[in-house]
This record gives structure tokens, sequence and C-alpha cells, in this order.
């Protein structure tokens, strides 16, 4: 198959083929969407070490120069966009090195260049649920300390931290499995995600008076306007 288009059925090996063509002998790629789709999605095919193999076995085939040279930057692509894979990973950081080091054997010292894994960086901080984060002070979600603006910016940078922890394999356990089990960065962000809807329905019904209950929804209803821009998923 000459090419692969988003719009088509193709087999993992063509999809394979396609990506390690999208790039030319300088490096630049032809078709960025197709490649980032793939690298993103295809766990739900077949493994990241299964793909790191599948590469690392055309790259040991009789190959031209210039096909083992597609395939280099084919994975320094891959890392340089999916960096947290190859660092939580030690089986897949290790095929590269792998491929480095048979390159490197043969002398081919500008392509075992391109593989340089052991500059990413550690990732295994961010996934961590206990780690000790050094605040300055505590923040406060009442509205008797906060103007709506300033709750709104707390609440979206609490939802973006989250979220950025998150990565591809939670999503996919989820739906291979159904549950959050053995999950936890997806298990914390779903509480986070109810604790401010129940925090929301506290705040109001904490309220003994009717006005009050009023003065507090009006409230909420100025803090929704506010982060609407923002665009934090509980809010807007």
């Amino acid at each position: 198959m000459e090419s692969v288009s988003l719009d088509q059925s193709a087999s993992v090996e063509e999809l394979v083929e396609a990506c390690i063509k999208a790039f030319d002998d300088e490096g630049v790629i032809k078709d960025q969407s197709l490649v980032r789709m793939f690298l993103m999605m295809h766990p739900w095919y077949l493994s990241s070490t299964e793909l790191a193999k599948k590469l690392l076995h055309q790259s040991q085939e009789e190959c031209s120069a210039s096909r083992q040279l597609q395939i280099c930057y084919l994975v320094k692509y891959w890392m340089h966009e999916f960096p947290a894979e190859f660092d939580l990973s030690p089986e897949l950081a290790g095929l590269v090195r792998c491929l480095k080091e048979q390159l490197e054997e043969n002398g081919d010292v500008r392509h075992s260049v391109l593989l340089d894994i052991d500059s990413l960086p550690s990732y295994e901080w961010k996934r961590q649920l206990n780690s000790f984060v050094q605040k300055k002070s505590k923040a406060s979600l009442l509205f008797d300390h906060l103007d709506a603006s300033t709750l709104a910016e707390h609440l979206t940078f609490m939802e973006y931290k989250s979220f950025c922890k998150i990565l591809f394999q939670d999503y996919h356990s989820f739906v291979t499995h159904g549950c959050t089990v053995d999950n936890p960065i997806l298990e914390r962000f779903i509480t986070l995600f109810n604790s401010v809807s129940q925090w929301i329905q506290i705040m109001v019904l904490s309220k003994a008076t009717a006005q009050q209950r009023a003065t507090v929804i009006t409230d909420f209803i100025k803090l929704a306007q506010v982060s609407l821009p923002l665009s934090p998923g509980n809010l807007s």
C-alpha cells in the first residue's frame, strides 16, 4: 500500500508501513496526523512493546540505509510525542536501547544518535498519588474568601493537574475492564469530579433559609459564567 488516509481501513502492518514511509531522509514528516493517531491509538490493536519489536525486527532485516533511517525517525518521533510510555515501561525502553546498540555495532552512528532514550525525563513523579507538594497557603473554596473569578481559576487548576496525570493506558484499562480497579489515577480523577458536584450540593443545602440558598445559587451561576471561557469539566 503506497499510502493510508484516516478515512480508509488498513491492517496493522499497513499502518506501520505507512508510518515508516511518512518520514523522508531528512526526518520531515509528510502526514503527521496519521502517524500521531496511530502511535496514540495502537494499544487497541497491539501493545507498545509489540510495536517496538516489529520496528526492531524490520531494522534487523536486509533493508536500505534510507529505510533504516526512516525507522529511526519514527521511533524518535514516538519518543518525543509520547515520552511517558517509554519512561513507565522498562521493556519498551529496553527495546529502543537494543535498536540503538545494534546501529552502533554496525557503525551507523548517524542513525543511533536519533534514539537518545536516556535523555527522556522521568514521569513517575507525576503518577505518584502521595507525592509531597509544598504549599504556601491553603486553598479555600468558599465564596466568603474568594471571588468568582479566583474560585474558577482554583477549580480549573485542580482539574487540570489531575487530568494531566491520566495516560491513554488508563482509559484503555477502564474500557477493557469496565471499572477502575487497579487504575488509581483515573479513580482519583473521577473522585475529584464527583466531589466538586457534592461540594455544590452541600454549599446550597447547608443554608437554613430559602433566601440564603438563593444567594448561594446566584453565586454559583456567576461562577459558571466566569468558568465557561476556562472550560473546566465540571462547570462548563
